[in-house]
């Protein structure tokens, strides 16, 4: 058996985007590999049938993305066409073999779109706002090299710059070749949902100048008259999720997001009356995943079907499928099995997800709605499981000094052998809100073949637990600090030949922030690497992409309102007081965690005479770890394991 390296990257693969026709008699999936010699990802399309599970792959370009039935036989996608400027689109039959034939190429950046009937299509094009200056990031206007920036945010992670760029909803004829802009020049469209009928679209979002606004609305537009309607107005509350159920209600997740860890209300509307249904609340969000990083792509994570909603919801350190029935409210798990549901989608009285059981990485399972009975369909990477000798989490549960019970995730060293002595790594997760489990993650399994015990838990703050155990306003490096130290000593106690003089902390972005926090309130860990990390919040707050929503929400102060607040929140604060040597793991075109944190904090460590290491990589943003070009994921893992073994294993 093999042990798992830093290179197995290239060896697997990662599914995403499950789509099915609308006679659930096929399935059509995205299938993502990381490309060596390209330093990048291939993606072809793969066909499946939904009685059999037998698959084969239909598209071998390696750029196919975007899949849409057409009708039962054909579907449409996006790819790149040489010479051609604006967004290309491809009509395939699943059936009668042959190539992608041409379909139609629309001049704006599409991100979305599906169709509507009569060579009509619903879509999401990135658009400047009428009047607003148009030109690349990289040129140069009038010889300066120059960005203007009038709004916030005028960035955004994964985007890039983003001053008066809004995403913008169309209704694309392409008889006459030309689109409509349903929603305004300054609306910044969030989602968007179109009604089985095709005669309607809803959709969320908010209209600004200036400022961002998070508070969104929600709208009905119709496709015959042109007109809009409006059920929520903008400014009152954050419009999520939504679904049509059949084509006169209309699902909607809406949070007032009053405190930082709030879990949305559930609302059916009626579209032709605007009335408003309570659903009983269930204390979750839909949508919940565990952490990993060995996802890549997307796909849906709800769907209404004959009346029910079904959705993808973490439970604790999994991620289970579940059911709402929008007429009575009742509310249970379809599937619970421990692991991940990250996607499906429903054919037939089953549903098809991508899904990650024990220690595999994703397959495609088919589950059955009355049952839960699940039977995995594909064995993309059973090859590399079969080969490689792959750590299993051991599961357990304690109870913190305030008689919470938490729960605790425990990896052994490949080869262990008991009596001997094992540095080890508590790997902390990004959020708060979010969760860690028992699925597949690659950095945690190099540790663990490179030697290494790794232990994580799911403190105050996380997910899972409904909304009372996420709440986080006010909260960062308080109770979920001192669940990180008592889990420390649990595991201590629980494992005698872990080295306690050799055990390292690592996390990324929330994760980032606690490491920073960590080494300037206790000696304890031997070396810690702090990934795309928070030390500032004065810089948080103001130069960041969710700094003047998301975070302004969470730390509960803006800075010329209450400073010591802000300032006490902040790593920065406590860094002369850092003696652990510390890896610092940036992106310079993260602008969710700006680099301007790991920069300073840094520099704070090599002032006060603490070995610390800065690892800028260019070109790559907050997803580095999970969709990072592959050289640059690799490199960042032996950065990671090669500062631990200098300071753990010397």
């Amino acid at each position: 058996m093999k042990k798992v390296t830093f290179e197995d990257l290239y060896s697997f693969s990662f599914l995403s985007d499950v789509t099915a026709s609308p006679d659930g008699s096929r399935l059509v999936f995205s299938r993502h590999q990381a490309d060596k010699e390209k330093n990048g990802y291939r993606s072809c399309l793969w066909l499946m049938d939904t009685a059999t599970g037998a698959h084969s792959q239909l598209t071998f370009g390696g750029s196919e993305r975007g899949v849409q039935w057409l009708d039962n036989e054909h579907i449409l996608f996006t790819a790149p066409r040489s010479g051609e400027k604006g967004t290309a689109f491809f009509r395939l039959s699943v059936t009668g073999g042959g190539e992608a034939q041409p379909l139609f190429t629309i001049p704006e950046r599409v991100t979305a779109l599906e169709p509507l009937g009569q060579d009509r299509y619903a879509g999401v094009i990135i658009k400047h706002c009428e009047g607003a200056e148009e030109r690349p990031d990289d040129e140069a206007m009038d010889g300066r090299d120059l960005l203007v920036f009038d709004e916030v945010y005028f960035w955004f992670n994964g985007q890039g710059i983003r001053n008066k760029l809004r995403n913008s909803l169309i209704v694309y004829d392409a008889r006459k070749k030309k689109y409509k802009q349903v929603t305004g020049q300054y609306f910044n469209l969030a989602a968007y949902a179109v009604s089985p009928d095709r005669q309607k679209i809803a959709f969320t979002g908010a209209s600004y100048t200036s400022k961002v606004v998070n508070k969104t609305g929600l709208y009905v537009y119709d496709c015959k008259t042109g007109k809009t309607c409006t059920l929520v107005r903008q400014g009152q509350s954050v419009v999520g999720a939504i679904a049509w159920n059949g084509d006169g209600e209309l699902f909607a997740a809406i949070n007032d997001f009053a405190w930082s860890g709030r879990n949305s209300r559930f609302h059916v509307f009626d579209v032709h009356t605007g009335e408003r249904r309570d659903l009983p609340f269930v204390d979750a969000e839909i949508g919940g995943a565990s952490g990993t990083d060995v996802n890549y792509g997307g796909g849906q994570n709800k769907k209404v079907r004959d009346g029910k909603l079904y959705m993808t919801r973490a439970v604790w350190g999994d991620s289970h499928l579940c059911v709402m029935d929008l007429k009575t409210g009742e509310d249970r798990t379809v599937c619970g099995r421990p692991g991940s549901v990250n996607s499906f989608d429903l054919a037939g009285g089953r549903a098809f997800a991508v899904a990650m059981r024990g220690t595999d990485l994703n397959e495609i399972y088919s589950i059955d709605l009355e049952t839960g009975e699940e039977t995995r369909l594909t064995a993309f990477n059973q090859a590399y499981a079969d080969s490689h000798e792959i750590a299993e989490p051991e599961h357990f549960t304690f109870t913190n000094r305030d008689g919470v019970e938490l729960d605790g995730y425990l990896l052994y060293p490949v080869g262990y052998l008991k009596g001997h002595k094992y540095p080890a790594v508590l790997e902390i997760h990004g959020g708060p809100k979010t969760i860690f489990g028992s699925v597949f993650h690659h950095e945690m399994q190099i540790f663990a073949a490179q030697g290494y015990f790794v232990f994580y838990t799911n403190p105050r703050g996380s997910d899972g637990r409904g909304e009372d155990f996420a709440y986080s306003t006010k909260f960062l490096g308080t109770k979920d600090y001192e669940d990180l130290m008592e889990f420390t000593d649990v595991v201590l106690a629980r494992c005698p030949d872990i080295d306690e003089k050799r055990v390292g902390i690592s996390g990324g972005s929330y994760g980032g922030f606690m490491c920073n926090w960590m080494i300037g309130h206790t000696d304890r860990y031997a070396a810690a690497a702090s990934q795309r990390s928070i030390s500032n919040y004065v810089c948080k707050l103001t130069a960041t992409d969710i700094g003047t929503t998301y975070d302004l929400q969470q730390v509960g102060a803006t800075p010329w309102e209450s400073f010591d607040t802000v300032w006490e929140t902040s790593p920065l604060k406590y860094a002369h007081n850092a003696k652990t040597p510390t890896l610092f793991i940036q992106a310079d075109e993260d602008y969710r965690c700006w680099m301007s944190g790991a920069i300073q904090m840094f520099s704070a460590l090599k002032q006060n005479g603490t070995d610390a290491r800065l690892c800028l990589f260019h070109g790559e943003n907050h997803e580095l770890s999970r969709s990072g070009k592959p050289h640059n994921r690799i490199g960042r893992l032996q950065e990671i394991v090669g500062w631990m073994d200098k300071y753990l294993k010397a």
